[in-house]
């Protein structure tokens, strides 16, 4: 027995039916030119007649992509492409859809991609990840491909293709908890004056005092600055990036809350005037070859700076004024911490970082500084030390 259903569809279609005998609502889609008079018809099924008409679309997509319509019981490798193709775009970042597509295809299709989307069980993603730590990927790297194989089965799941999520089931690598490390004072001054002398040495500076992403400070333009205004001001509107097969690109930001206009310390403006003017004097050495790309920071011909240079230098340097080795993203922990030191309020230290909630600045990167500890100690012995204890007997 067949229940009419809604009566929206594309031409060719049928109206979504329920069928009491599989207990599923169905669509007839058309997928070619009828032979021979009769027409050439996929039936999609789902568990209601929204869900039908969702997988309905899709098929009409694969069609007119050129894509024949995929199977109902696909391979993880096909249907994880197909998510890959039409799900997952627009729905993340640029740079976080190309990892995702990495981590597919080098760890997580090569392991599961032969198995029946159906027959995916928790033990096989296990598996997967004993496969990736005899090949000696860390634990996060594990657990990355885990995340994006689950992230890809919850739309499996909606779709009525598998009933439950074999990701999240399967226990996670276990994650060794890294020691975080943040500048003191002190040594925060020793790498500014190191800095003092290097081409480069306001980008690592505007990253020690504002806390700014690597992406973030590397793709600051000239039109995002307003060195003039009392107080100078910076604004945050996007990051430089490298893309697979494109090179570096200037990309959306992180997160909305990446968005941000920040106020300059007056010693940072001064620097930015400065910078200012040497990137002047180098557009004029190169002539014709400067790149103009509007950028704040660049090569000496104006091209945009490799991040992972970038990323090196500060180690050299850090290393040179006999500080140890720092990386960008530790001068970025370094600003929360040092801006906690000063009783700046957590909600303005989040802001300032650019993170989504405040919960992630004080659990991640804000760090107890070690003269802070010394106090500690000091307040609970004047509590309970500072006056003489009365013994018995």
């Amino acid at each position: 027995m067949r229940t009419s259903g809604d009566r929206r569809r594309a031409n060719g279609d049928s109206r979504p039916y329920f069928d009491t005998a599989t207990n599923r609502w169905k669509v007839a889609v058309e997928v070619g030119p009828a032979v021979a008079g009769r027409r050439r018809r996929k039936i999609v099924t789902a568990k209601t007649a929204a869900d039908a008409r969702l997988l309905a679309r899709q098929v009409r997509e694969q069609l007119a992509a050129g894509l024949p319509p995929a199977r109902q019981d696909p391979t993880v490798a096909g249907y994880l492409q197909w998510w890959a193709d039409v799900v997952l775009p627009g729905t993340v970042s640029e740079g976080s859809e190309d990892t995702y597509r990495r981590w597919l295809r080098l760890y997580v299709v090569p392991s599961l991609g032969r198995l029946k989307l159906t027959d995916l069980a928790p033990g096989h993603v296990t598996e997967m990840m004993r496969w990736m730590e005899s090949r000696g990927l860390s634990a996060s790297t594990r657990r990355a491909a885990k995340k994006v194989l689950g992230r890809a089965l919850r739309r499996a799941m909606q779709e009525d293709l598998v009933h439950r999520n074999a990701a999240t089931i399967a226990d996670g690598p276990r994650m060794a908890r890294s020691e975080r490390h943040s500048l003191s004072a002190n040594q925060a001054r020793t790498l500014l004056q190191a800095l003092s002398s290097e081409r480069l040495g306001v980008a690592y500076e505007v990253t020690l005092a504002l806390g700014l992403r690597r992406g973030e400070v590397l793709g600051l333009l000239w039109d995002d600055l307003d060195l003039d205004a009392k107080p100078p001001v910076l604004r945050v509107r996007q990051q430089l990036q490298r893309r697979a097969g494109r090179g570096l690109l200037l990309t959306e930001l992180k997160t909305a809350k990446s968005r941000r206009d920040l106020v300059l310390p007056t010693q940072v403006g001064e620097a930015l005037r400065r910078h200012r003017a040497a990137q002047a004097s180098e557009r004029l050495a190169a002539g014709p070859l400067w790149a103009g790309t509007g950028l704040v920071f660049t090569t000496p011909t104006g091209t945009p700076v490799d991040p992972d240079n970038f990323r090196h230098r500060i180690a050299k340097i850090s290393e040179g004024a006999r500080l140890g080795t720092w990386t960008t993203h530790e001068l970025r922990h370094s600003a929360g911490s040092l801006l906690f030191a000063m009783g700046v309020p957590m909600k303005v230290i989040s802001e300032t970082l650019g993170h989504s909630s405040e919960r992630v600045t004080s659990e991640v990167y804000v760090h107890i500084q070690a003269h802070h500890r010394v106090e500690a100690a000091e307040a609970i012995g004047r509590a309970l030390w500072s006056r003489k204890v009365a013994r018995p007997f």
